[in-house]
């Protein structure tokens, strides 16, 4: 084990699976935080609420004597102190849920493998931290592992969290926030309550007011094919350097996708299979958010939201997008256009063009949910 002499944070790692944030001083006891999944963690650092921390940060910078003014310590060092304290957990938590939306939207249905590859794919030096092969000399063994600072907690938490098959992590099709399902099967809903309602129920009843049940599954064959072919061609056209931030597709791998989509798309038509087999064969890239037979359309392939945090690892809606937007609708007649107020949420909604929780959907058309 690692010796604990100097203050930092040290993960203790158990013979369950879970593991224990351990905080310690140089003079002082140590705080030893509940044993949980490393996955647990990652799900209650991107929900975790800053809004006490930062009025406690600015209470103990007006109030506690170590920011009295002194000779010896500049007013900027003081500052400085106090912004390091105060950002770094908010960065960090910035950071993490860049990582989570890149990685967990839309793999519910992935290995740990693919989840961990499209990490690489977007955060390739992220990955390199991340590796959980890291670990793979620590087999079965306890171990104390020290972290500088909370930002290193969380980028070993994801390291421990790809190594195991256990848990998984999956974001909530109503609500939009993480949580681990409960059993192996596939789960599309959390269990938060909203408006004395869970997301299960609520997401189910909305998913099924989209449209009566029809077969839908040739048009969705085609719009997935049409997207396979034009990934191939930017895969194939991208410069080698710039490749690994695309979905792999070579025109070997293409053609392999076609035969066995065909000869899937044959069996149906033939009656040989229902419509939920036909798009779970067709579906090996994880596109489509159902199997059920309902008129449905593949989600945008990306986003431009999805563009930009794919490009900046602290992309931070607070700081991107300004808190109302006026715009110029040159729609009215010529003589009389008008100006528009766009709110940030509203910039946001533009942004994502569709991808987006059933929970928003349901805010914007002012639809009733029914029990």
């Amino acid at each position: 084990m690692a010796d604990k002499k100097f203050p930092s944070l040290w993960i203790e790692t158990g013979d369950d699976g879970k593991i224990c944030v351990v905080m310690s001083g140089a003079y002082g006891p140590e705080t030893h935080l509940p044993f949980v999944t490393p996955a647990e963690d990652l799900v209650a650092a991107a929900e975790m609420d800053y809004t006490a921390y930062r009025r406690e940060i600015q209470r103990l910078y007006e109030e506690h004597p170590l920011f009295e003014p002194k000779l010896d310590i500049s007013v900027s060092e003081l500052e400085d102190l106090t912004a390091e304290a105060l950002l770094l957990p908010i960065y960090t938590q910035i950071r993490l849920r860049n990582i989570m939306e890149m990685t967990f939207d839309g793999m519910e249905r992935a290995t740990q493998q693919e989840r961990f590859a499209k990490l690489r794919g977007v955060y390739p030096d992220i990955a390199g931290f991340c590796n959980p092969a890291r670990l793979d000399s620590y087999e079965n063994v306890i171990l104390l592992l020290p972290v500088d600072n909370v930002y290193q907690l969380r980028l070993v938490e994801l390291m421990m969290y790809f190594r195991q098959e256990k848990q998984r992590i999956a974001r909530c099709d109503y609500c939009w926030n993480y949580f681990i399902p409960k059993t192996k099967a596939r789960a599309l809903y959390c269990d938060r309550i909203f408006d004395g309602q869970s997301c299960k129920k609520r997401g189910a009843n909305l998913k099924r007011r989209k449209g009566p049940e029809q077969d839908d599954a040739l048009k969705l064959f085609k719009q997935l094919r049409d997207r396979m072919y034009a990934r191939m061609l930017r895969y194939q056209d991208a410069p080698e350097n710039q490749r690994d931030r695309l979905i792999p597709m070579t025109p070997a791998q293409y053609d392999e996708w076609e035969a066995n989509a065909r000869q899937a798309r044959r069996d149906y038509i033939a009656g040989k299979i229902k419509a939920e087999e036909f798009l779970r064969r067709i579906d090996t890239t994880h596109e489509l958010a159902s199997y059920d037979a309902v008129k449905q359309e593949l989600p945008p392939e990306e986003s431009f939201w999805q563009k930009r945090v794919a490009a900046d690892l602290d992309f931070d809606p607070e700081q991107k997008y300004p808190a109302s937007f006026m715009v110029l609708d040159l729609r009215k007649p010529m003589d009389s256009p008008q100006w528009q107020v766009l709110t940030r949420e509203e910039l946001i909604q533009k942004d994502q063009k569709g991808h987006q929780n059933l929970l928003d959907q349901y805010k914007k058309n002012q639809e009733p949910v029914l029990d």
